[in-house]
């Protein structure tokens, strides 16, 4: 199964959405729709969907900005999203084409290393930390109430 990269649509939001509920950020709907709106029309942003057998399953955002020490436009990654079960090497053709897309813009510089950076960490992985912080409590409490209630001899 190929994977195709291209820019996203009005219509991909809620697959958009989807995908990032699945990776484990969960943005408030109606600010999540209000703000895909404005970049997918904004021609300093990139949003670059990847899509497998008719899914998407994959995203990245690129902003492009002009910096005078630079003498030229700098692209920045800013985020990256690919779904667990996404065909193999799917992270990097969107990687590749959105950067690629970046310097047929006309990018001096593209910085990729800065995706997710100032992105509220995953829920899935909050929720996953407290899980377990919960149940190493629940062990320790059986264990210490099993120990008193042992007789003594």
């Amino acid at each position: 199964m190929g994977v195709q990269v291209r820019s996203a649509g009005l219509q991909d939001g809620v697959a958009v959405l989807a995908l990032l509920e699945e990776v484990g950020y969960y943005p408030e709907p109606l600010s999540f729709a209000k703000t895909f709106r404005k970049t997918i029309g904004d021609p300093h942003f990139l949003v670059r969907v990847a899509e497998a057998g008719g899914r998407i399953v994959g995203m990245a955002t690129l902003s492009l900005r002009y910096q005078l020490g630079l003498g030229g436009l700098l692209a920045c990654l800013d985020e990256l999203a690919v779904a667990p079960d996404a065909p193999k090497g799917a992270d990097r053709a969107l990687l590749q084409a959105t950067v690629g897309r970046a310097r047929s813009l006309g990018a001096v510089r593209v910085v990729k290393d800065v995706a997710n950076q100032g992105t509220p960490p995953p829920r899935a992985a909050q929720l996953r930390a407290r899980a377990a912080a919960e149940a190493a409590a629940a062990a320790a409490s059986v264990v210490s109430q099993a120990g008193a209630l042992r007789p003594t001899a």
